[in-house]
């Protein structure tokens, strides 16, 4: 499973893809953010599975395994003039993905993935997602630790060549940390963008007979460049995943976001989910029982809204 952070509006794909570039493990403790989200995770319906030595968590490519993965990405945006809404608008994106493993290298450590999306309700371009549009496919390569080798024919400066995964360097126990920092080019805009990101080992549960590493993430993206002095901008966003850590793949996962962009007395916010559950193979299925990104974060709620610029600054 190719796990994405849902964003939308000015940088659509941050949040689809739980990126990894270069990370390292602390074995300081943090808790996370005191903010509650306003949904649940399905972790609630499993039992802490004990764990007494620290955990690695590497991806596993499987050939005799088809995954089938369930995305639904919901997005509002409300536009303020002089604090006043003035317009707002909501979209909605389900599609359904597939990754086939096509071959896993002598020792594990490198595979080959075909993604391809079978079927897809909503306008979005699937390609601000490093996803495939329906009747395309998208042949990865990748290592253990989710780092992309190759991806497609698409330039290795662009979003595709993010890593969907991101898992520490060492083995883990619940409360370590792992920290990276990653830097592309939209296709399109032609923009850079930088990502800050933090992710928290909360804790080891019961998956059926496997065991799942519960993991808190959270991050910040910036503008880079010319734009960067023109425009205020925030993008935060926070979140969980579910990574099975016996079959070696991510089986559920739920990021909202926030973005914030000001110019002048016009500021306008967008808050987004995405969320992204397993459904094939049957065995590696999380039961859940709220519908997918049925509640979204109120604008503020992840992303306060940002100082107004100064006469100097516009």
């Amino acid at each position: 499973m190719r796990f994405h952070m849902g964003n939308s509006g000015f940088v659509r794909f941050l949040c689809i893809c739980l990126m990894f570039l270069s990370a390292c493990t602390h074995t300081s403790k943090r808790e996370g953010s005191k903010t509650k989200l306003p949904w649940e995770s399905p972790a609630r319906h499993l039992r802490e599975a004990k764990v007494s030595e620290p955990v690695l968590l590497r991806l596993k490519g499987d050939p005799k395994r088809i995954e089938k993965v369930a995305y639904t990405h919901r997005m509002r945006s409300t536009s303020y003039e002089d604090l006043e809404v003035r317009h707002q608008k909501e979209e909605l994106l389900d599609f359904l993905a597939q990754a086939e493993t096509l071959n896993v290298g002598a020792d594990g450590e490198r595979f080959t993935q075909r993604i391809t999306v079978l079927k897809k309700e909503g306008s979005a371009n699937l390609h601000d997602f490093a996803m495939p549009e329906v009747g395309e496919r998208l042949d990865v390569v990748a290592d253990s630790r989710g780092r992309i080798i190759r991806s497609g024919n698409y330039p290795e400066n662009s979003i595709f060549y993010v890593p969907p995964n991101s898992l520490p360097e060492e083995a883990v126990k619940v409360g370590d940390t792992w920290s990276m920092e990653a830097s592309w080019v939209s296709l399109d805009e032609n923009v850079p963008y930088r990502l800050d990101m933090v992710s928290i080992m909360k804790r080891f549960l019961e998956c059926g007979k496997d065991r799942c590493a519960e993991i808190e993430v959270a991050g910040e993206v910036s503008l880079q460049g010319p734009l960067a002095q023109a425009m205020v901008f925030k993008s935060m966003w926070r979140g969980f995943i579910l990574f099975n850590i016996d079959a070696g793949a991510v089986v559920w996962s739920r990021v909202d976001s926030e973005e914030q962009l000001m110019a002048g007395n016009v500021r306008r916010s967008v808050t987004s989910c995405l969320e992204a559950a397993m459904v094939e193979p049957a065995e590696l299925k999380v039961p859940t029982d709220e519908k997918p990104c049925a509640v979204l974060s109120e604008p503020g709620e992840i992303t306060p809204p940002p100082a107004p610029m100064t006469a100097n600054e516009t």
